[in-house]
């Protein structure tokens, strides 16, 4: 068997996901990663748009932004760079916090996928409620991270 079908292989050669969010290269990616996909969906969205492309413009819009959204929120979370470089920005979390900034950024950005998968299924108000609460939740968990941080950053004595 090839050794990228061997599953055990695979899961030896996986990066931690502790360490890919303790790396500082990922601030850069995410942030403007994250910034320019909000700006282009934003810019879709705003775009007047008329007849049979009103809707992809929209599906497009939005999944920029629910993808734009937690690529930023990882960004701004990912560990401090050196002070030199150009996003040392001050904000540096811990590890719980890093991690609950991850999940809810995987919680919002699966949202959509929900939405998308389950819509054609019939049960419509059960899939919504399943994507609000996704999305709900994530968010909650991303702020949870941010305010953490600010509140453990306040009662530091100066």
């Amino acid at each position: 068997m090839d050794r990228s079908l061997d599953v055990g292989h695979v899961a030896e050669t996986l990066p931690d996901v502790g360490q890919t969010l303790e790396d500082p290269r990922l601030r850069p990616v995410g942030v403007l990663g994250g910034t320019a996909l909000l700006a282009l969906g934003a810019s879709l969205s705003l775009a007047p748009t008329t007849g049979e492309w009103t809707f992809w413009s929209n599906a497009v819009a939005a999944t920029l932004v629910f993808v734009g959204v937690p690529l930023f929120s990882l960004g701004l979370a990912a560990a401090e760079p050196p002070s030199d470089s150009r996003f040392h920005i001050g904000v540096n979390l811990s590890t719980k916090q890093r991690r609950a900034v991850a999940v809810g950024a995987l919680c919002i950005t699966l949202a959509p996928v929900v939405m998308a998968l389950g819509s054609p299924l019939g049960l419509s108000l059960l899939v919504l409620a399943t994507a609000a609460t996704m999305a709900f939740v994530g968010s909650a968990l991303v702020l949870t991270g941010f305010v953490a941080w600010t509140a453990e950053t306040l009662g530091e004595p100066a």
